[in-house]
């Protein structure tokens, strides 16, 4: 069995290439399907971390506007749903379908502001929604946990969430005005 020369090894070798080389239809398809899928990614991730940023901030925003009645005593008999209500009229995004099922309120009057607080899950279903408006002058923290439905299943673990979920908290301290004993009974 004769091996080719090496020069006519070269010569079909570089015919070869250059065949291939001059065929370039479909390249582009080609290189379009290797780009898109994480072009996709990124751009969806980077639009799942925007919503979330928005949402917080939206959620925190909506906190301390409910927070005003409570402290200025228009709130006297501020339930949980009251709250809640507060909270989820103030979300500006309207993707916060079913608001009142994805929070959870925790409204408790402190000792002082460096006070003992009631310790909360980081398990959604287990935070127990609790209201005390405290009385005049009294030190107060609101917290709030609003769960996050993560549209797009594969950033779940980066953000931190769990099973499609983050949970988002938002709080505020503040001491109650001297309002006196009778308030009224006005919804937050």
């Amino acid at each position: 069995m004769k091996r080719p020369k090496l020069p006519s090894l070269f010569r079909n070798l570089r015919r070869t290439s250059s065949g291939f080389r001059k065929d370039t239809a479909g390249v582009t398809s080609i290189e379009f399907a290797f780009i898109i899928g994480p072009f996709l990614a990124i751009t969806l991730g980077t639009m799942e971390v925007a919503m979330v940023h928005l949402m917080r901030s939206s959620v925190s925003n909506a906190v301390e506007g409910a927070a005003r009645p409570i402290y200025t005593g228009a709130a006297g008999c501020a339930t949980i749903d009251s709250v809640k209500d507060a909270i989820c009229t103030r979300i500006s995004m309207k993707s916060a379908q079913g608001c009142k099922a994805n929070i959870k309120v925790i409204l408790e009057e402190l000792s002082s502001f460096n006070g003992g607080r009631t310790d909360a899950s980081a398990d959604f279903e287990s935070i127990t929604d609790a209201v005390d408006p405290g009385g005049p002058e009294s030190v107060m923290l609101l917290r709030t946990y609003f769960r996050w439905n993560i549209m797009f299943p594969m950033l779940s673990e980066t953000l931190g969430g769990d099973n499609g979920h983050l949970l988002l908290s938002a709080s505020t301290a503040f001491k109650n005005e001297p309002f006196g004993a009778n308030t009224g009974c006005q919804n937050p």
